[in-house]
């Protein structure tokens, strides 16, 4: 399927590695010019190193910081030309109970998660309208839709993500900007490994050597990788998905419950 996506700018933050770097891969692959941001020097040369067979650019940014991402912004614009499809990816899992998790992190952890997104949509979106339309996609961990009491700051921040996927929509889609999540639960990635997670069998082992124990609570028996993300997205990225607004879409082998 020709996803018609060649020639197409796409901003992906977070994208130095895992899922990141798998969507940033996919959209190269499919004809898109590709910006991708982190924190790190080390970790983003890598990256491009690994994006070389596409064309791709790199831009340092931290996006709890709004004139970080004021400047990815701009220095993407400057570098392609427009920006057509945005990528909201950073941030990572905060586990903990309530006691655990002291009020500094948890800020930090919003900052990340939904004041990053929120900066970078207001910055963004302008663009967009001038341009007749954008994809904005929002990667949104799993503890969203399925609270859980180990990862109540996760919970928390994901939930507003969700929120803030469904307002942001419904204020964009006049204007042809279509925002929309993708949802991973059980990916295999740098994210995931070491990860003790409460509501499945943990034998004490690596990821890989229980994992057969870990896919037992998956309905496809098995976990994700980062392109199965990938894939998702770069529908959602395309013509293709034109009537999907609003949505968010799991992609974890049946594993969530959730019937919303």
């Amino acid at each position: 399927m020709d996803l018609r996506l060649t020639g197409k700018t796409a901003l992906i933050t977070g994208g130095t590695s895992g899922i990141g770097l798998a969507i940033a891969r996919r959209l190269g692959q499919e004809g898109c010019r590709v910006a991708i941001c982190g924190r790190s020097k080390a970790k983003l040369d890598a990256a491009l190193a690994d994006l070389s067979a596409v064309t791709a650019k790199g831009f340092i940014a931290d996006v709890c910081k709004p004139a970080d991402v004021a400047a990815l912004v701009d220095d993407a614009i400057k570098t392609f030309g427009r920006i057509d499809i945005v990528v909201s990816n950073a941030g990572t899992h905060l586990s903990g109970r309530i006691d655990q998790v002291a009020g500094d992190d948890l800020v930090r952890h919003f900052q990340t998660k939904v004041v990053g997104p929120w900066e970078l949509a207001r910055r963004v979106a302008p663009k967009m309208r001038e341009q007749g339309g954008g994809r904005i996609i929002i990667i949104i961990g799993q503890t969203g839709k399925v609270p859980q009491a180990d990862a109540i700051a996760s919970t928390v921040t994901n939930a507003a993500q969700h929120a803030f996927v469904k307002s942001l929509s419904d204020e964009l889609a006049p204007a042809n900007i279509l925002v929309n999540a993708v949802c991973p639960s059980r990916i295999k990635s740098p994210l995931t490994e070491g990860m003790t997670l409460h509501n499945e069998i943990y034998l004490g082992r690596s990821l890989e050597q229980q994992q057969s124990k870990w896919g037992a609570e998956v309905p496809l028996g098995r976990w994700g990788a980062p392109e199965d993300i990938a894939n998702a997205v770069a529908f959602l990225a395309s013509d293709r998905a034109g009537f999907i607004c609003g949505a968010n879409i799991d992609v974890d082998g049946g594993h969530q419950r959730s019937i919303f």
